[in-house]
């Protein structure tokens, strides 16, 4: 089982430099960055400046604008770089900095909240209204840095819209084009409905994570992977088992960390999915993120029945369905924003 107390963020305070907060996971307070394990970091800070670089698809709502808040409140100038993708609740926090600057090759998305209910018609009505009530909300990030009303930006937000750089730029969500940073954006973007084709690494992972095929003749000379280094990844990974596999396939560091980031999504899928066992055997097996989702959707609907719908609910045996809103499955199962 994977530690709760697992810091999936890096924050770097040395002396005689700003300090440096990491956002490069998911927005989650148990499988990714927290709201809570972020403000403990900055709360006593004494700093001038703190530099925030995001590399993030988004996660929990409330997490995220939190995390928003916390910034936006810290005494110290806050400077934002997206260095990869700043998407859903990932582009509401890049909204806090008092500076914020994107790379040349990475993007930001806005979009509409998710969230998930279950119960009868009224029930899915009451959820309705919460997620309008939490868009109204995030629409009013990004209105406080551009020119754009409310109305404008929930516009932009019901169409999912993605913008390159140039494109930020000109909305003033950034304030700054920096160079371009070499493949910083790693996430499987198939949750999203109009991510930019071969953007992120949806498709490049499912590459990445199939083993190198040898080609003797073509095969040029490569710097040698560092045992060492790929030995402390894995253990401080939390995949020690992993190094032997690692070694012997000549991965390189860069490699590694794919493959890692790739198990700790697979644990994630899993826990979400409510089939925590799975993973190990998926991780085993160095299974690709489709391959999993699959997996886990057929076990999912593997004991589904059909119903009869000229029977009531208690003759064919079913429990009746609460009216009342589950406010667990609404602000529990990872809203997204």
């Amino acid at each position: 089982m994977m530690s709760h107390n697992r810091q999936w963020f890096t924050f770097k305070n040395e002396a005689g430099k700003a300090p440096e907060l990491f956002i490069y996971d998911d927005i989650d307070d148990w499988f990714g960055v927290s709201a809570q394990g972020v403000v403990d970091q900055i709360r006593n800070m004494d700093a001038t400046d703190i530099n925030v670089r995001i590399n993030c698809r988004g996660g929990m709502v409330f997490e995220g604008i939190a995390i928003y808040n916390a910034l936006r409140l810290h005494k110290a100038n806050v400077h934002i770089s997206i260095e990869g993708l700043a998407a859903s609740i990932a582009s509401v926090i890049a909204m806090a900095g008092d500076t914020v600057t994107i790379a040349e090759n990475a993007m930001i998305m806005i979009h509409n909240p998710y969230g998930w209910a279950q119960g009868d018609a009224d029930a899915m009505r009451k959820t309705a209204d919460v997620m309008d009530k939490i868009a109204d909300s995030i629409a009013v990030s990004y209105t406080a840095r551009t020119v754009k009303t409310i109305e404008e930006i929930k516009a932009l937000m019901d169409s999912e819209t993605w913008y390159t750089a140039t494109e930020a730029l000109a909305a003033g969500l950034v304030d700054h084009v920096d160079t371009p940073i070499k493949a910083a954006a790693r996430f499987d973007l198939s949750m999203f409905n109009n991510a930019p084709e071969s953007y992120g690494c949806f498709e490049q992972a499912k590459e990445q994570t199939t083993p190198p095929k040898a080609d003797v003749q073509t095969v040029e000379p490569q710097s040698q992977a560092d045992p060492v280094a790929i030995a402390d990844l894995c253990s401080q990974a939390g995949y020690p088992e992993k190094t032997a596999a690692f070694l012997k396939a000549s991965f390189k560091e860069d490699e590694v960390k794919v493959r890692l980031a790739n198990y700790d999504q697979i644990k994630n899928l899993c826990q979400t999915a409510q089939f925590p066992d799975k993973a190990a055997d998926f991780i085993k097996d160095d299974c690709l993120i489709v391959d999993v989702q699959n997996a886990l959707f057929e076990l999912l609907t593997a004991e589904d029945e059909p119903i009869n719908t000229a029977l009531t609910p208690k003759q064919q045996g079913m429990k009746q369905t609460s009216v009342a809103i589950d406010t667990q499955a609404i602000y529990s199962r990872r809203n997204r924003a």
